[in-house]
């Protein structure tokens, strides 16, 4: 067995209304100044949050908020806008971010900046904060990215046109508050694409070359969760069970993701979110049906242990267990709605040529998949399949 390391930073608390005790958490840490960053639909249609900040209120001696734009991924520019805003706070003890995935991340970087001086672009890569952040709780509103429990805070250069975050060991919240309370104003559509985008860091983890016993445990798991979970969902989207247990799925599969490695879905979802703006659970969801088709077609035997999960019969071959997940992963797709084109972000037969340059730089990521896929060639073959 290789050598590999596996790190996990953040505590947990978890259940469906457990934000309520976060007072005692306050206690127990000495927490007295408190600011939260909110997404600005949450803050306005959750009812939630009005009975989580009174008890916010009554267990500290200063809170402030401050409202997130919720439309779009954040860049850059947006970030240093909202760490100026964190740096002109007076004391802040914890920082709590209440939101999606970006909105987390931006809560994340922030803390680290209010440490360190300077433009957020300066910190873009890996171990690049020299002072620790102040210390942060991430409560996620949606079940798809984990930024909950990684080590990462993605952002978009507008001026390079890159999508790469601040990322390290300072980038992880100290607490995680895991409670389907605050998805009951998450539409059913938004759940269904952040699970989906979960399901991708499961199944992608699991295959990347840099997967190991340990991950390859949480992305199984998760795998196991989310699969079951998903379609549940859209028998019955309001049920706070199944969203509880798309928020575990997500979470495990992200640590399985951050401690092994993505692949070919997630590598596309890029560069077509920073020039086309398509969500990044929605691009990675898109592709994943291809990609594992692609694998098993190119002779990849892996999926037998996840295909005894949605239905075990050992009577099978191995090679038969494989066919039977693709058709497997297909089937959820178009039973939640996954786009399989690209032309309502404007890609088309017409225009693609113009996307293939855009895979290229994504041979590292690439190289993670368990069998050959070359930039150049297989990319936009793939990316074919997905324009009209």
């Amino acid at each position: 067995m290789d050598n590999f390391r596996f790190q996990l930073n953040t505590n947990l608390f978890y259940g469906i209304g457990s934000s309520r005790n976060i007072g005692k958490l306050f206690n127990d840490n000495k927490y007295e100044y408190i600011t939260i960053l909110i997404d600005e639909g949450v803050y306005k249609n959750s009812k939630y949050f009005d009975e989580i900040s009174a008890i916010i209120k009554d267990n500290s001696k200063s809170l402030e908020i401050v409202v997130l734009r919720g439309s779009e991924e954040p860049d850059y520019d947006y970030l240093d806008e909202i760490a100026d805003k964190v740096r002109s706070i007076d004391k802040i003890d914890v920082l709590i971010g209440i939101g999606g995935g970006s909105c987390l991340d931006v809560t994340k970087a922030a803390a680290g900046l209010r440490t360190n001086a300077g433009k957020a672009v300066n910190y873009r890569g890996f171990d690049k904060l020299i002072n620790p952040s102040i210390p942060t709780i991430a409560i996620p509103t949606t079940a798809g990215t984990g930024s909950e429990v990684t080590i990462n805070a993605s952002f978009i250069d507008k001026k390079e046109m890159k999508k790469l975050g601040i990322n390290g060991r300072f980038m992880h919240a100290a607490y995680a508050i895991l409670d389907a309370m605050w998805t009951i104003s998450c539409p059913y559509s938004v759940a269904v694409s952040s699970g989906m985008d979960a399901l991708t860091h499961s199944l992608e983890s699991y295959m990347c070359k840099q997967a190991n016993p340990i991950t390859r445990g949480f992305s199984i798991e998760a795998f196991r969760l989310l699969y079951k979970t998903l379609p549940a969902l859209a028998d019955d989207p309001d049920n706070l069970e199944k969203r509880q247990t798309l928020l575990c799925g997500s979470y495990i599969a992200a640590i399985g993701l951050f401690n092994s490695g993505s692949g070919i879905a997630g590598g596309f979802s890029y560069p077509l979110g920073v020039y086309y703006g398509i969500p990044h659970g929605v691009g990675g969801a898109i592709f994943l049906p291809s990609v594992i088709e692609y694998n098993v077609d190119k002779g990849y035997r892996g999926y037998d242990e996840l295909y005894d999960i949605i239905e075990y019969n050992k009577g099978l071959s191995s090679d038969e267990k494989n066919i039977r997940f693709v058709k497997a992963i297909k089937e959820l797709s178009v039973r939640l709605k996954v786009p399989e084109y690209l032309d309502k972000w404007g890609i088309n037969k017409g225009n693609v040529n113009k996307v293939y340059p855009l895979l290229l730089p994504l041979q590292g990521a690439f190289d993670q998949n368990p069998v050959s896929f070359s930039a150049d060639v297989d990319a936009p073959k793939l990316l074919d399949r997905h324009v009209k």
